[in-house]
């Protein structure tokens, strides 16, 4: 695939009064440009939320109305019944309206529906049974305003209903007593595209001012930053200003159950941004209800008790491991059945009866990614007659169309450009696949050339934290406000590993002699080392043991002709004779490069293959693991002077190897409540990932441990256990052998490498 470049507005001077609105800040003005903000007074807005002005509650049709009707039911001491929703914004939603009322003395009840068993909105059978228990009022957040069977049966059992919600509205409104939607607003307005908590947050907003209390609705902005990020909402207008007033209170939280579970999911990666909310919080809050109930995640924000929410933020990180592990599952199937029967098709059908069908739509989604197709992935109900399945798309075809196009055979479908859902017989697969493939290919056709818009062009050795720093003014960024996108010409790859997801763990070169370490998700399986590229990429930080180092997110790489930059031109010292202190005395700035046991170390301070950074001086104090490692420590450190020492090198037998293994994999289950990551298991034994993951699975073989390995953070999770050994053990050990064997040979050639040929070797 071709890949044409275009810098946006790269011959627009930008006009000296926008430039002083932003501070005087040229790159971030482009930025705001390039998203068409070209006003002086919007941009100060963006940038310094004081001079904003903030919608308020009773702009919204109906406002008043639901207050006055929610206060005379607190003031009475009717009965109140929240009904919500199982994805994030549906449960922050429900969170943040039953405790507004309980603020105002209302201890409400509430009710959010499972997923497979409900689906989405209201019920029939939860709302005949409310009378019953006394309810009179029902609040409905985050869904409501499609339910007119559901609402109409409400006010005919005598009670009111109160319906927020934010979705689209359809050609008649249900009958509910008040409808507070955005949608009412009209159209241009700043607050008409806000999340489903964002409309229960201005009702609660409303209510609390009313009683005096409006300090407290500071406490509900935690739910609100989730609910922003998660159902990725434009990051526009309204919705900019309330996540960038949330993000702080969200990250500072008092809440007991948000406290728990960040803690829970802090012993994998630090919580620091939006980014963080799409990727760590929202995920395990989507994998209550996909998994077991959403009921637990709105129970755990709502709980004071520490040991409860420990509990509770704990069961939540167990249910979202099993969803990674489903989906991990599912994903290989996946893959297995495109390359095996649907690589060549433009859209990619697949069907399975056992999939899950709560996690088929971030499987399609990782599927679309990997191939840069569309792909729609299948699955069988429970009734055995049944098929339900889920789309994601590119950019380049509008997945809900297509499915329109072939929906002569479909019960029901829905969606948007970039994802749908279906359903439809098991016995109209076929012929539903074949329509589909058949009518993309004449639709849509995979486009030669691709056209990527840049914000603008950098030297490789611009790209630094203190210009992510300044980027980090105009966020926060999301959908319709779209982190910016960078150009760096004529840059040599000069390492490239690849992971077991084909994830691309790069260094970066510039001709004058900038190192930036990078990584490209999904990057196919052929390397990179040594080709010269226009590289399209993202700022960001990685984060590896409290370090954080700049990191390059690199969407597109275009080759093209040119020298590769070479990996070392330094000088090469053979120090292999020489103690480690001696040659210190001689190099004390050095930076010195080890990977094995801690307790086997004669130096305080060392950095290993992920953690290195760049100096003057480099030395080995190990062997490196492999060629490929050797190459990328190099190229992190770019150092002058390379001093090989080779005098602290690690045990690779195979009984040595597995007795360190086993010593860690002990330490971690006893004092790390059974959490490590890859990285730390690599660098500790000194071997590449792929052995890892060999030795580990051999060792949940022999039934010695529970593992599981989340392939999308490198975090492992580990249990010791006594089981029944598996049927895979002779072969596995093997294999594992196998490996070993040949690390050691390559330690015994790398020890004894001429130094004269050490730099041809790391060509």
């Amino acid at each position: 695939m071709n890949i044409k470049i275009n810098v946006l507005n790269s011959n627009v001077n930008i006009p000296k009064e926008l430039v002083d609105a932003a501070d005087g800040d040229e790159l971030l003005v482009r930025i705001f440009h390039n998203r068409g903000y070209r006003n002086a007074d919007t941009i100060r807005q963006m940038l310094h939320e004081g001079l904003y002005t903030p919608a308020q509650p009773y702009e919204f049709p109906g406002m008043q109305e639901a207050v006055n009707r929610i206060q005379a039911a607190i003031n009475t001491g009717e009965k109140i019944f929240v009904y919500g929703d199982y994805d994030v914004d549906g449960v922050t939603s429900t969170v943040t309206l039953v405790q507004t009322f309980g603020f105002l003395g209302s201890r409400a009840g509430y009710h959010v529906p499972d997923r497979f068993a409900e689906g989405y909105g209201m019920n029939i059978d939860i709302i005949s049974g409310l009378p019953a228990k006394g309810v009179s009022l029902i609040v409905t957040c985050d869904c409501g305003i499609s339910n007119h069977a559901e609402v109409q049966m409400a006010r005919e059992l005598g009670m009111d209903v109160i319906i927020t919600d934010h979705h689209n509205l359809p050609h008649t409104l249900p009958g509910a007593n008040v409808i507070l939607n955005p949608k009412l607003l009209e159209e241009g307005h700043k607050a008409r595209n806000i999340s489903g908590c964002g409309m229960a947050y201005f009702l609660s907003a409303a209510l609390l001012e009313q009683a005096g209390m409006q300090e407290k609705a500071h406490e509900l902005l935690d739910m609100l930053a989730l609910s922003l990020v998660a159902d990725v909402v434009s990051l526009n207008g309204e919705n900019r200003y309330l996540l960038k007033k949330a993000l702080p209170a969200l990250f500072s939280t008092k809440r007991t159950g948000l406290k728990e579970l960040f803690a829970v999911i802090e012993q994998d990666s630090k919580l620091k941004n939006e980014e963080d909310i799409a990727f760590q919080i929202a995920p395990r809050i989507n994998a209550a209800g996909r998994m077991e109930s959403a009921r637990l995640p709105v129970e755990l924000f709502l709980c004071n008790n520490m040991l409860t929410a420990g509990e509770m933020a704990r069961r939540i990180d167990l249910l979202n491991k099993s969803r990674k592990e489903t989906q991990q599952q599912i994903i290989e199937q996946a893959v297995k059945q495109v390359e095996e029967i649907k690589k060549n098709k433009t859209v990619l059908v697949l069907y399975n009866e056992f999939w899950h069908h709560g996690i088929i739509g971030i499987a399609a989604g990782k599927i679309c990614e990997t191939y840069r197709k569309p792909a729609i992935l299948l699955t069988l109900k429970e009734d055995g007659q049944t098929v339900v399945g889920s789309a994601r798309s590119t950019d380049s075809i509008d997945i809900y169309e297509l499915i329109k196009e072939c929906g002569s055979r479909l019960l029901k479908f829905g969606g948007h450009a970039k994802a749908a859902g279906l359903s439809l017989m098991k016995e109209d697969i076929d012929t539903f696949t074949g329509e589909i493939e058949t009518k993309a290919e004449e639709l849509y056709f995979i486009k030669d050339t691709v056209q990527v818009d840049v914000d603008m062009e950098l030297g490789l050795g611009d790209a630094s934290e203190e210009l992510l720093a300044r980027l980090e003014r105009a966020g926060p960024y999301g959908e319709g406000f779209e982190q910016p996108l960078f150009l760096s010409r004529n840059i040599t790859v000069v390492s490239d590993r690849k992971t077991a997801k084909n994830h691309h763990i790069m260094v970066l070169a510039g001709q004058n002699g900038e190192r930036v370490p990078a990584v490209k998700w999904f990057g196919g399986d052929e390397s990179l080392q040594d080709k010269v590229f226009d590289v399209v990429y993202k700022l960001g930080i990685n984060t590896y043991r409290g370090k954080n180092e700049l990191q390059l997110t690199v969407g597109y790489l275009s080759e093209i002709s040119g020298k590769p930059v070479e990996v070392f031109k330094g000088i090469l010292i053979d120090a292999r004779m020489y103690n480690v202190n001696d040659i210190l005395s001689n190099f004390r700035d050095a930076v010195i490069f080890y990977e094995g046991l801690a307790s086997k170390c004669p130096v305080e301070e060392t950095f290993d293959r992920y953690n290195i950074s760049t100096a003057e001086n480099l030395v080995f104090l190990s062997t490196p693991a492999g060629t490929g490692i050797f190459r990328e420590v190099v190229s992190r450190v770019n150092p002058e002077n390379i001093i090989i020492n080779f005098s602290a090198s690690p045990d690779y037998s195979f009984n040595g190897f597995m007795l360190s293994l086993m010593g860690i994999l002990k330490y971690v289950a006893n004092n790390e409540n059974g959490r490590t990551r890859m990285e730390y298991l690599s660098s500790r034994l000194c071997v590449e990932e792929g052995i890892v993951r060999a030795a580990l699975k051999y060792i949940k073989e022999l039934g010695m441990i529970e593992l599981f390995i989340d392939n999308e953070s490198n975090a492992i999770f580990i249990g010791m256990c006594k089981k029944n050994q598996g049927s895979e053990l002779v072969s596995m050990e093997k294999n594992l052998r196998a490996a070993l064997l040949e690390k050691s040979a390559y330690q015994q050639f790398i020890m004894k490498l001429d130094i004269a040929r050490f730099k041809e070797y790391l060509k």
